[in-house]
């Protein structure tokens, strides 16, 4: 039987739960679904109800496939939600907390802990990716993932500029790694941790002709660490035409690593990004302490 209608919306789900891990991040019925109705409609829309990762490989690259909304679990708005973004009343705003791959194999093994070989024990993980998970690991790997960390569409378009960073009066003068008095780190960790060093500003500008919300998202590459980590991000209304500062205040813990004698603000270049995701940054400084 053919379909006629000038639009479609596939909905598909890929469960999870609790008590069980997801076997794999996509399935084949589903897929085999969109295609189905992509093959007799040239303007399918795919709406993903999902719990974390779901790969879209297998029909991303359908030329009857116009848009696809990730909703993962959105409760029981989610129809009210889809009708006010599909017709236009709302400008989609969300972005993505996780890397969609092109493969399977890119997310390495993310996705393939060390099993234990004592049935006694639970799974266990020798965490030998250290601290390169999701968009750490694509860009330690220089892997192009299908979608990036922080990505997301909207009816608009953005401008940033006029990047400023302003040091507070904190000092860069670190305490005793193990406590002010050479003993046991305090519980919470050391006070000085959480001053705030910096104070990374810049304006967003609404260029297009529709209001919506854009998220604003603050990279920084620290000296021995990976090349960007994510350390701040604000999300506010712009109306067209409309220009609004964010600022993001940067504290110790944000410029330092950890190491074995606890936390540590490395001296050298730290590289300041800032964009709409970890792949599309807008403006760029550089540090130096």
């Amino acid at each position: 039987m053919s379909i006629r209608a000038r639009t479609i919306v596939s909905f598909v789900n890929e469960l999870a739960g609790e008590g069980w891990d997801r076997p794999a991040l996509a399935d084949r019925y589903s897929d085999d679904l969109i295609n189905s109705v992509a093959s007799q409609c040239s303007s399918t829309i795919v709406v993903v109800h999902n719990a974390g990762v779901r790969t879209v490989t297998e029909w991303i690259n359908n030329p009857n496939i116009t848009a696809v909304i990730y909703g993962h679990l959105p409760g029981q708005d989610t129809g009210r939600a889809l009708v006010e973004i599909l017709y236009g009343r709302q400008s989609p705003s969300g972005r993505l907390p996780y890397t969609v791959a092109k493969r399977d194999v890119d997310y390495g093994q993310l996705l393939n802990p060390v099993v234990a070989t004592d049935i006694d024990l639970y799974t266990q993980d020798n965490f030998t990716e250290g601290v390169n998970i999701d968009y750490k690991h694509f860009i330690a790997h220089n892997i192009t993932p299908q979608f990036e960390f922080g990505f997301g569409l909207s009816y608009t378009t953005f401008e940033y500029r006029n990047l400023s960073i302003r040091r507070t009066n904190a000092s860069y003068q670190l305490d005793a790694p193990r406590g002010p008095d050479g003993g046991v780190v305090p519980e919470g960790g050391l006070a000085s941790l959480w001053d705030a060093l910096l104070e990374v500003s810049h304006d967003v500008q609404n260029t297009g002709h529709a209001g919506s919300a854009e998220v604003s998202q603050l990279y920084i590459g620290i000296p021995g660490g990976p090349l960007k980590q994510l350390r701040g991000f604000d999300k506010r209304y712009l109306h067209a035409n409309e220009t609004k500062a964010f600022t993001f205040a940067v504290t110790r813990r944000d410029l330092s690593v950890w190491t074995p004698d606890g936390w540590v603000l490395p001296r050298g270049c730290h590289f300041i990004y800032v964009g709409k995701s970890v792949l599309d940054i807008r403006l760029t400084s550089i540090l130096n302490i």
